[in-house]
């Protein structure tokens, strides 16, 4: 029995550290829809863009100036 609960905290434990360290951000575009990242967008200076993962695992790259404001969500 013993074996059983510490095989079942040992699994449990990894899902648990990583469902606490994502961090989800929102951004509002300029048109007021919204999309929600998996992680901190990326600022990529040379192509003036913001490049991130989305929630379903696609890559995202909005222009800067189409994006109206980005906010990270309370975890």
């Amino acid at each position: 029995m013993k074996k059983i609960l510490i095989t079942a905290v040992l699994c449990a434990l990894p899902m648990l550290l990583v469902g606490c360290g994502s961090k989800h951000y929102t951004i509002t575009k300029a048109d007021g829809s919204t999309v929600t990242s998996a992680g901190e967008p990326e600022f990529v200076k040379a192509s003036n863009t913001y490049k991130f993962e989305n929630l379903d695992g696609q890559d995202v790259i909005l222009k800067r100036e189409d994006i109206k404001e980005i906010i990270k969500n309370k975890e």
